[in-house]
C-alpha cells in the first residue's frame, strides 16, 4: 500500500509524463505547419537529361510563380552525374542528389522522402516531376494526411500520378532562345 505522498509523487509523475508527451507532440505540429517539401526531379522539368544551368534556373523561376513557396520550406534537387554540376550552379543552399541509370533521379528523391520521415516534417510536399514512379510516394504522403502537389510538363505527367493527388500544377518551360 502507498503512502499518500508516494501516491501524489506516482501522480505527479505521470502527469508529468503525459503533459510532456503532449507538448512534444504540439511541438512536432508546429515545427510541420507551413512548410513544404519541394523534391525536384529537375531533368524532367526541363526536359532534358542534360540540361543548362540557364534552363534550370529559368524553369525554377516558371516553377515559382506557379508554387507557392514558404520562408520555411525547403528543396531536394535530383539529377544524374551529368547534370551535377548544371544544376549544383544553379541551386545554391539545397540538398542536390546524383544518381544515373534509368530512374536514377526519381529512386534517389523517393528514397530520401522515405529516409528522411517527410511526412513527419513537412505539411506540404511538392513533386516536381510527372514521372510514374513518384505515385507509391504520394499515395503513402496523401494516406499520411499530407497535401501532395504534382508540378509537370503536361507531355511528362503519368497517369497513375496524376489520379494519385487532388492537384497538379501544368508547368509550362519557357520558349527556346533564338540562336
Amino acid at each position: 500500500m502507498s503512502t499518500p505522498v508516494t501516491a501524489l509523487h506516482e501522480f505527479r509523475t505521470r502527469t508529468s509524463r503525459s503533459s510532456r508527451r503532449s507538448r512534444q507532440v504540439e511541438h512536432k505540429e508546429s515545427l510541420r505547419r507551413g512548410r513544404a517539401m519541394h523534391l525536384i526531379d529537375i531533368e524532367n522539368l526541363v526536359g532534358s537529361t542534360r540540361p543548362t544551368t540557364c534552363e534550370v534556373e529559368e524553369i525554377m523561376v516558371v516553377y515559382e510563380t506557379l508554387v507557392p513557396i514558404g520562408a520555411r520550406d525547403q528543396y531536394v534537387v535530383a539529377v544524374n552525374h551529368n547534370a551535377l554540376l548544371a544544376a549544383g550552379i544553379a541551386f545554391r543552399g539545397v540538398r542536390l542528389l546524383a544518381r544515373s541509370g534509368p530512374d536514377g533521379a526519381d529512386r534517389a528523391l523517393v528514397e530520401a522522402a522515405y529516409d528522411d520521415r517527410i511526412d513527419r516534417r513537412f505539411e506540404r510536399v511538392v513533386i516536381g516531376s510527372g514521372d510514374g514512379y513518384f505515385t507509391g510516394l504520394a499515395a503513402w504522403l496523401g494516406e499520411a494526411g499530407r497535401q501532395v502537389t504534382v508540378v509537370s510538363r503536361a507531355k511528362s505527367l503519368s497517369r497513375h500520378l496524376a489520379a494519385a493527388v487532388p492537384d497538379v500544377i501544368r508547368l509550362e518551360p519557357p520558349a527556346p532562345h533564338a540562336a
